[in-house]
């Protein structure tokens, strides 16, 4: 996705404005730029404006657009922008509606067109907590095998709740799996030739792992 263009007023427009210029921009001229007699300006994905009702034949040179219609105009392309970033975090990678939210925010993004942005990647499908809970805890066990504790801390921190997270480990951290990320552990570590029993233990005891599985594992005597 090419790097949006600007999508906030330079100055604050009052009374009517005369619309000076209308200029396609963006990589495949899909968003206008709207250029006004007072120097100010927004660029907007042409969809968006569509969506919320603008004419484009109005939105035309010469045009006169009074001041509710200039803060409607301010306020879509805040939410473009915002749209956009959202959609730039999303390409890097998934997040839980919290974490995206709270990335967001810090920011700058308005609680209001937040809220409203957070409920369309959900209406869209880009925005799915229980999907992202199953689909983290499986790449975490592929790449740093845990036990249940850190995997559901790990799941809060990124901001998906209690309930979901919890569930998401019952769905995806079953016996099996827990034994085999164990056990693949187990024998990476073995492999170094710093690594003692008692360091073994210990790794294994911080990654969360169940004690009757440690000591199955490293063919220790049962309590």
């Amino acid at each position: 996705m090419g790097r949006p263009e600007p999508a906030a007023a330079s100055s604050s427009p009052s009374a009517r404005l005369r619309l000076q210029s209308v200029d396609r921009t963006g990589t495949i001229g899909d968003r206008l730029r709207l250029t006004f007699s007072d120097g100010s300006s927004f660029s907007l994905p042409e969809s968006l404006l569509l969506e919320h009702g603008f004419a484009l034949g109005a939105l035309a040179p010469g045009a006169e657009l009074g001041e509710e219609e200039l803060r409607r105009l301010a306020e879509l392309a805040r939410a473009g922008e915002l749209h956009e970033r959202a959609l730039r975090l999303l390409a890097v990678a998934a997040h839980s509606s919290r974490g995206l939210e709270r990335k967001l925010a810090s920011r700058g993004a308005e609680p209001a067109l937040l809220a409203a942005e957070l409920a369309r990647l959900a209406g869209a499908g880009l925005l799915d907590d229980r999907a992202y809970a199953q689909a983290w805890v499986r790449q975490r066990l592929a790449r740093h095998p845990e036990g249940s504790g850190p995997l559901l801390a790990g799941l809060q921190r990124r901001g998906v709740g209690r309930e979901l997270a919890e569930q998401a480990l019952r769905g995806e951290l079953t016996e099996e799996a827990e034994r085999a990320g164990a056990a693949a552990l187990v024998e990476k570590l073995r492999r170094r030739s710093d690594m003692t029993p008692e360091r073994l233990r210990g790794t294994l005891v911080r990654r969360g792992f169940r004690r009757s599985l440690i000591r199955e594992l490293l063919g220790e005597p049962g309590e």
